[in-house]
């Protein structure tokens, strides 16, 4: 059967036709192609000239800002035309970047205040994975390798200053111009020479004294006798050649062993305390007192 010009078939894939352009229509599905991202222009495929595709990857022209959010609070971009970076723009809130792992394989810049919620590693070792510090990375903290096994704190040319109410050492001993940690003997150690990095310069030192730290307190006898067993003379530093005056530690040693450090090797010492023959100098002249006051009595009786 025909209706007007058209047979029934003919009418039927027209009617086919129609619907299909109508839905198109009324939907606005997104259509494609190999090479761009389409959409539906009322029934022709349009294409985005801001997004194109090749095999592999989707790429967005430079100068476009993909926008987020319900105001366009946030946008990446690739800035061409300004300074060559790739931007991404947080809301006013900031950027979060979650993850296990986030890695920044470059330099970070510009992140004034840095602020970090956990821990911060530095994976590499010696200076090249050292966190520098100043315009021009003059001052570093690194850890140096493995078989050291420091903590390297390396100032500028000017030097390093700790600053704060207290600076404490909570473990360990603290070493100055000190190289190897087997030199590091004491509390606080110098090394061993008589020019001015061996000393150390103060207006005062104090010592614990209290006797809430002693048990088995006795008075020195015989102090006289002990300080005559002593014997002060007079020197060269070897590493300097400085004349100094003192004592010779092993010789002391043979008097008052308490006051000497000796050196693995028992022939030798390393140092002694000299503040230590103080307590003995003292009774020594109380001693020698005592027998000033006797013979003065004496003297006067005869006198009389």
């Amino acid at each position: 059967m025909a209706i007007g010009k058209y047979s029934h078939a003919k009418l039927l894939s027209l009617i086919r036709q129609q619907n299909s352009v109508s839905s198109a229509e009324s939907s606005g599905d997104a259509g494609g192609s190999d090479t761009h991202l389409q959409y539906n222009n009322r029934g022709s495929l349009g294409g985005i000239s801001t997004f194109t595709f090749d095999d592999t990857d989707l790429k967005v022209a430079d100068d476009i800002k993909i926008k987020f959010g319900t105001n366009s609070d946030s946008h990446i971009e690739y800035n061409e035309n300004g300074d060559d970076f790739l931007v991404i723009s947080g809301s006013a809130n900031g950027i979060v970047l979650s993850g296990s792992t986030i890695q920044i394989a470059g330099t970070l810049e510009g992140a004034s205040p840095l602020k970090i919620g956990g821990e911060m590693v530095f994976t590499s070792t010696g200076s090249a994975g050292a966190f520098a510090i100043g315009p021009n990375s003059e001052a570093k903290i690194f850890y140096e390798n493995e078989a050291d096994d420091h903590l390297i704190v390396s100032g500028s040319a000017g030097g390093t200053r700790l600053l704060g109410t207290n600076i404490s050492v909570p473990s360990g001993n603290f070493g100055v111009r000190i190289n190897g940690d087997a030199n590091i003997t004491h509390g606080i150690t110098l090394p061993d020479t008589s020019a001015p990095e061996g000393q150390v310069k103060a207006n005062a030192f104090v010592s614990y004294s209290s006797i809430r730290f002693k048990e088995n307190v006795e008075p020195l006898g015989s102090a006289v006798e002990t300080i005559s067993k002593l014997k002060g003379v007079s020197y060269n530093w070897i590493d300097t050649g400085k004349k100094d005056f003192g004592f010779i530690a092993e010789e002391v040693g043979k008097v008052l062993p308490e006051i000497v450090e000796w050196s693995q090797d028992p022939e030798y010492a390393n140092t002694m305390d000299y503040t230590r023959i103080i307590s003995f100098l003292v009774e020594a002249v109380k001693e020698q007192q005592k027998k000033i006051d006797i013979m003065s009595e004496k003297l006067d009786k005869i006198d009389v």
